[in-house]
C-alpha cells in the first residue's frame, strides 16, 4: 500500500489539496492541489519512503515535458502577449474605435484563457512553485477590490505586486472586459492594461521554466526524476478532480440545494467561455492517458492499461456532451471523471510506484 503523507504546508506548497478515499476533506475555492514532492520534503520525519521512480519514468517525463508542457507554456505566453497588445490598442485608442477595440481584446482574452486552461489542467513544475493557479486564476474575483485598485492607479511590475491577487489575473480581466467595460483612456482601462501586462510577464516566466524542464536529462538525476514523477501523477489527479468538483459539480450542487431556484453559476460565465474552458482543461488531462497507458503496458500491466484507456474514452464521451447551459448533461460527466480519478488513484498509482499526497490545511 502506498505511503500516505499528511502535509500541513498551507498555501506555500502551491496547488490545492487532493482528496483520497480514506479522507473526506471539505473542498472549497481555497482548496489547492499540491505536488507530492512538497509533501515528501516537508514530512522529514517520515522514514519509510520510496526513493526511486520506475524504469520508464525518465522517458515518460521527457516525452510529456517536451511534447505537452513546454509547448503549452509557450502557447500561453504567446497568447498573453497578444492580449496585452490588444488591450493596449483598445485602451490607447479613440472613443470612435472603442467597440472594435473592446471586441478585439475580448477575442484575445478567450484565446489566452483557452491556452491557460490547457496549461493549468495539469499544473506542474513552475506552476506549482509559483502558485500560478491562485496567482493567475483566483476565483471568485472580487469586484470591490478591482474598483479599489483602479483608484490607486498602479503602474509597472512593482506596483502591481502590491495589488491583491483577487483583483488581478484572468477572472479579473474577464470582469473588466465584460462587466466593467471601461472606455478607452479611462482609469479602469489603464488598470486593465496593467493586469494584462502582469499576466504576460508571468506567462513568460512559466514558459521559460517549462522549457528548462523539457531539456532535463531525467535519467541522470534519479532523485529529481522521482520527485517529478510523483508530482506529475498527483497534479494530473488534482486537475481531474478540480475540473470535476470545483468547476462542474460544486456549482451544480449549490444550485440544486439553493432555495431561490437560480441556475448554477459556473466559472467563465460572464464571457460565455465556460464550455471552452472545461474542454481545454479536459484536453490537458486526456493527453496524458496514452503515454501513461504505454508505461503500464511496458511494465507488464496491459490489462490495466486497457482499463485506463477505456475509462478515459468513457469520460471523453461524457465531456463532449457536457454543456453549462444544459445542466442535465453534467452528472454523466462528473460520474465518469470520478471513475477515472478512482482508477488512477487506486490502481494506476500503485502499479507505477506513485504515492498520492494530500493536504487538508486549506479546506473549509
Amino acid at each position: 500500500m502506498p505511503l500516505r503523507l499528511r502535509s500541513e504546508c498551507k498555501p506555500a506548497c502551491g496547488g490545492a489539496a487532493f482528496v483520497t478515499p480514506q479522507h473526506r476533506i471539505s473542498m472549497s475555492s481555497r482548496t489547492r492541489f499540491i505536488s507530492v514532492a512538497a509533501a515528501f520534503l516537508l514530512a522529514g520525519t517520515v522514514q519509510a519512503q520510496p526513493t526511486e521512480a520506475p524504469p520508464g519514468a525518465p522517458a515518460l517525463l521527457a516525452q510529456v515535458y517536451k511534447n505537452e508542457f513546454a509547448p503549452r507554456g509557450q502557447a500561453f505566453a504567446t497568447e498573453a502577449r497578444g492580449l496585452l497588445a490588444a488591450t493596449d490598442a483598445w485602451c490607447n485608442g479613440s472613443a470612435s474605435d472603442a467597440t472594435a477595440g473592446l471586441e478585439s481584446a475580448r477575442a484575445q482574452w478567450r484565446s489566452t484563457t483557452t491556452a491557460w486552461d490547457r496549461l493549468a489542467g495539469v499544473a506542474v513544475g513552475p506552476l506549482v512553485k509559483r502558485r500560478a493557479l491562485t496567482a493567475l486564476d483566483f476565483n471568485p474575483t472580487r469586484p470591490p477590490l478591482i474598483e479599489r485598485a483602479i483608484t490607486t492607479a498602479p503602474v509597472g511590475a512593482e506596483a502591481m505586486e502590491r495589488v491583491g491577487t483577487p483583483a488581478k489575473g484572468i477572472p479579473a480581466l474577464e470582469w473588466l472586459l465584460w462587466t466593467k467595460n471601461p472606455a478607452p483612456q479611462s482609469p479602469a482601462c489603464r488598470y486593465t492594461q496593467q493586469v494584462a501586462g502582469e499576466l504576460a510577464r508571468e506567462a513568460d516566466v512559466l514558459a521559460a521554466g517549462l522549457t528548462e524542464l523539457a531539456a532535463v536529462d531525467w535519467a541522470a538525476d534519479p532523485r529529481r526524476t522521482f520527485l517529478a514523477w510523483q508530482e506529475l501523477f498527483n497534479q494530473w489527479l488534482g486537475g481531474i478532480e478540480r475540473l470535476r468538483w470545483v468547476q462542474i459539480d460544486k456549482p451544480l450542487k449549490t444550485a440544486e440545494t439553493s432555495a431561490n431556484g437560480k441556475p448554477p453559476v459556473f466559472g467563465r460565465a460572464a464571457s460565455g467561455h465556460t464550455d471552452a474552458s472545461w474542454a481545454a482543461q479536459w484536453s490537458a488531462a486526456r493527453a496524458l492517458a496514452a503515454p501513461v497507458a504505454q508505461s503500464l503496458a511496458a511494465a507488464g500491466q496491459q490489462p490495466l492499461a486497457d482499463r485506463l484507456s477505456a475509462a478515459f474514452a468513457a469520460a471523453d464521451a461524457a465531456m463532449q456532451q457536457a454543456k453549462a447551459q444544459q445542466p442535465a448533461t453534467l452528472p454523466a460527466a462528473t460520474r465518469e471523471l470520478a471513475a477515472v480519478k478512482k482508477l488512477v488513484e487506486a490502481d494506476v498509482a500503485t502499479a507505477l510506484d506513485v504515492t498520492i499526497g494530500f493536504s487538508d490545511g486549506d479546506g473549509d
